[in-house]
């Protein structure tokens, strides 16, 4: 079984990350786009999602999309429903906004990692799904996970049994 290199990229800081709001379904930068080097000999997938389009040829992966907030896009906090907020942040299964719950974004990634089968691979994606991936590899709760705009992970495994590496 041959082991599985994947490095997992959030994208840069967003308009909505800077002024406190959950993101749009296609948000601009807060700034410029990175200066990034295509490493040699990589598959660069990366979220649907402009924002994740940081190196040009990247191949487009469904699985590396953002989660779904449903009717909270674009709301900052202070304009949810506190009781549904309270109850979104107290239980991974719930979608109290008609979105995407967190136990479905971290079961799509799951999918999506043990689909690799080689590497290296260099994922271009959100902070919510680097969040899983490293839930997934680690078994680390997603809510005492935090990954900051460019933040990354590199996950090493074979068969399932991941190794993290924070970069």
């Amino acid at each position: 079984m041959k082991a599985v290199r994947v490095t997992l990229m959030a994208h840069p800081l967003t308009v909505g990350q800077r002024e406190g709001a959950f993101p749009l379904a296609d948000e601009p930068l807060d700034g410029g786009r990175p200066s990034l080097a295509r490493p040699p000999s990589t598959r660069v997938l990366r979220g649907p999602e402009t924002r994740c389009d940081l190196l040009p040829d990247a191949e487009t992966a469904p699985d590396l999309r953002d989660l779904d907030m449903g009717t909270w896009r674009g709301k900052r906090l202070a304009e949810i429903d506190p009781v549904g907020l309270a109850r979104w942040v107290g239980d991974l299964d719930a979608a109290p906004h008609g979105g995407e719950s967190v136990t479905a974004l971290i079961d799509r990634v799951r999918g999506w990692l043990g689909g690799l089968h080689d590497g290296p691979v260099l994922g271009l994606t959100h902070p919510a799904v680097v969040r899983a991936a490293v839930s997934v590899a680690t078994g680390a709760d997603y809510q005492r996970v935090d990954v900051p705009p460019l933040g990354r992970a590199l996950l090493t495994g074979v068969g399932g049994r991941w190794n993290l590496r924070l970069q």
